[in-house]
């Protein structure tokens, strides 16, 4: 029997790392053992190639990897041919905003995703979205000849959004022989030619006994938590729902362990030969018998049952790996694949959100700022704005806003922002009472439709007596499900807001708003020719100082930096092991270097910011590292992120204390004062610290902007330096 014929657009960036190239080409093979698949890279007319290839099917990709300026036009034409999208990037990336303008654009309305947590943070298209996890070739992924010859094998990033690895490598590396192998990031293939891929990683996996792992903040099931059973490996790693639904369990073939007690579990595995071996043989039999690429046939699945689909019935896909089958249609809007329980970032959200709604912002804010020092995420930037908004700081809600909304649109090239996140940046403008710039914003994506858009467009058309205009088409999809609120109380929070500032004048004239006629029926209508367009585009334009701060942000994330010396944090501490630098609030030209030394090191070391620098004023915006963060339930937690170079600020420094320092082997403080700081005062007292001598001091302040320094290292108990 023939198979169906899929066209697959795919239309991502060019220069990636062998790696991720690998991953590219891993889904296209799993797909061609269910489909003739035709690959389409460039730039292409839909029509034309549905007349051409006469596919069955079309499946578009989108997400972390989307080139900039990508085009698939005439997408309307053929609904006879069924579309899918592939989401492509971590559950809780801000490129889950550009999947949904791409898919919106294209008319794409059925979806997969190998994050399979991805429905649990964008319920709003949960009621469409399929998993298609992960999976290992065993023709690759398998045990190769020799003796294993590593122990315990250390791989993978050590970012802050892998809490759990952090933590557990930095106990393994303190408890036993370890070997490392160092990631050097997902977007450049220039800084990642050393870091093995296919067959090469899979015989590098292969040589060792024992391979620890995490799923991210987000619980997720990645690749190499079948890579590593797949090659003959123990996998360790952190008991989750989505890897108990993958048929791992504790100690049979795989181990479950927390930080508290893995050195226990390694230990016992590495003394009882048998037990390892039997462990790592049922893990390779279910790494090969369910979860290679064999195994991933629910596109397939969903092809062929989407056509005996009758009226009142829908694909759903109750388990995981389950089957994909027919049930008749209950509740519309419910999931039809799992959602997996919430991972530490959703917690801090959700316990966040709770608190934003009690009338709590500054406490709220703090859960938000937790998260955006794990990773960027656009449901805790929007959160954090509307509690700056609630504490009287419209131009840091703004600002946040404006980098979150700039980088989907302008970096990654989405065809519109997220529409809540729009919405709430009008607001915002409008909270610095600035009513012509938030008529501007409004005129803006003028085929941008959500009720919460809409109703702020009520009110900037009231408050300007300025038709802004509302297309008629269905609301546009959004990170951000906003419960519904009755005009009354939606109107008197936007009043609040604007009193907090003292924009009392623009606050009674929104008082008087009258409610949308049916919910903007009968709205006053802009003048949407092409030349209100362009001249509402030319209006809008972010600060130079926030598109500057962008394009450096993106810079560092996709390419080595280079610094006049070259000089690298292995460089400048003389080859002293370190695993991460943390940054507690440094000068940003301190922080600068910082960033430049971590990206030019090749050992694989992490940088953890927190903290918004000394220099901040109150409306000082930072995308990340928030001042909240420098909270003690955080700083205690610099121990577990691995043996550090820690830098601080010296207001950072005066709520340091020693024990917050157990895992750190270089402190410096910047530009402290004369006295040295409640912390230093401790390290002269203790027997594991001495200041560093004239030269580590120099060479330190040389590196990081000639700032004056005092600089701490750890000794042994015979008084030498570590490292």
């Amino acid at each position: 029997m023939p198979r169906p014929r899929l066209v697959f657009f795919r239309l991502n960036e060019s220069d990636l790392p062998g790696f991720v190239a690998g991953h590219f080409a891993d889904h296209v093979r799993c797909l061609e053992q269910f489909f003739e698949v035709v690959l389409v890279t460039e730039d292409a007319d839909y029509d034309e190639v549905i007349d051409r290839v006469k596919p069955d099917l079309a499946m578009f990709e989108s997400g972390v990897y989307a080139r900039p300026g990508r085009s698939v036009r005439n997408t309307h034409r053929h609904p006879e041919i069924p579309k899918i999208g592939f989401l492509d990037s971590d559950a809780y990336c801000l490129t889950r905003s550009v999947f949904l303008a791409d898919m919106e654009q294209w008319g794409v309305e059925t979806f997969f995703t190998h994050a399979t947590s991805a429905t649990g943070y964008a319920s709003e298209i949960a009621d469409r979205t399929f998993a298609w996890p992960n999976f290992a070739d065993r023709r690759v992924f398998r045990s190769y000849p020799g003796d294993r010859t590593q122990s315990i094998l250390l791989s993978g990033s050590r970012a802050t959004n892998y809490p759990w690895r952090v933590a557990v490598d930095r106990l393994l590396r303190e408890n036993f022989p370890v070997r490392s192998l160092p990631h050097a990031g997902w977007f450049s293939r220039a800084a990642t030619a050393g870091m093995p891929s296919g067959e090469a990683y899979a015989r590098t996996l292969s040589d060792a006994l024992i391979i620890p792992t995490c799923g991210t903040i987000a619980e997720e099931l990645v690749r190499k938590h079948f890579e590593i059973p797949a090659a003959g490996a123990v996998l360790v790693t952190e008991r989750t729902a989505s890897l108990e639904a993958a048929g791992f369990i504790d100690m049979e073939n795989c181990v479950f362990a927390a930080p508290s007690d893995v050195v226990a579990k390694v230990e016992h595995l590495l003394d009882h030969r048998g037990e390892r071996e039997a462990i790592a043989a049922a893990g390779q039999r279910l790494a090969h018998e369910r979860h290679s690429i064999e195994d991933r046939d629910q596109l397939r699945q969903w092809y062929e049952l989407q056509k005996d689909c009758r009226s009142g019935e829908r694909v759903v896909q109750r388990e995981l790996f389950g089957p994909l089958t027919i049930e008749k249609l209950s509740d519309r809007r419910s999931p039809v694949s799992p959602v997996s329980p919430a991972g530490l970032d959703r917690r801090l959200i959700d316990e966040g959100r709770r608190l934003l709604e009690r009338g709590d912002p500054a406490r709220a804010s703090d859960r938000f700022a937790q998260v955006l020092n794990l990773h960027f995420e656009p449901e805790a930037a929007l959160l954090l704005s509307r509690c700056w908004l609630a504490e009287g700081r419209p131009e840091l809600a703004r600002q946040m806003l404006e980098y979150s909304t700039d980088a989907v649109v302008r970096v990654h090239g989405a065809p519109r922002p997220d529409p809540v996140e729009w919405a709430w940046l009008i607001r915002a403008t409008l909270c610095e009472s600035a009513p012509t710039r938030a008529r501007d914003l409004a005129l803006e994506y003028p085929t941008l439709r959500h009720p919460e858009l809409d109703r702020i467009r009520w009110v900037v058309s009231a408050v300007t007596a300025a038709p802004v205009g509302f297309a008629e088409r269905r609301p546009s999809l959004t990170l951000h499900p906003v419960a519904p609120q009755a005009w009354p109380a939606w109107r008197a929070a936007l009043e609040d807001q604007l009193r907090a500032v003292d924009a009392t004048m623009l606050a009674d004239r929104v008082h008087h708003v009258p409610p949308p006629l049916r919910e903007l029926a009968g709205a006053p209508r802009a003048d949407l020719s092409d030349r209100a367009g362009r001249s509402a585009r030319r209006a809008v334009q972010l600060s130079k100082r926030v598109r500057a701060r962008l394009e450096r942000e993106w810079a560092r994330l996709r390419t080595p930096a280079v610094g006049a010396d070259h000089l690298s944090v292995f460089q400048l501490l003389d080859g002293r092991p370190i695993d991460v630098v943390v940054s507690l609030a440094p000068p940003s030209d301190v922080q600068a270097r910082l960033d430049d030394l971590v990206a030019n090191d090749g050992s694989g070391v992490g940088i953890v910011r927190v903290g918004r620098n000394e220099e901040s004023t109150a409306t000082t915006f930072s995308p990340r590292g928030l001042t909240s963060g420098l909270a003690p339930a955080l700083l205690d937690r610099i121990p577990d992120w691995g043996r550090a170079f820690v830098v601080a600020g010296s207001a950072a420094a005066r709520r340091l204390s020693v024990g917050q320092l157990a895992g750190c082997e270089v402190f410096a403080v910047v530009d402290g004062p004369v006295d040295p700081t409640p912390v230093e005062r401790g390290l002269r007292h203790s027997v594991a610290w001495r200041q560093a001598d004239e030269e580590m001091r120099a060479r330190v302040e040389a590196a990081l902007a000639s700032r004056r320094m005092r600089v701490w290292q750890r000794t042994r108990p015979d008084g030498t330096v570590t490292g």
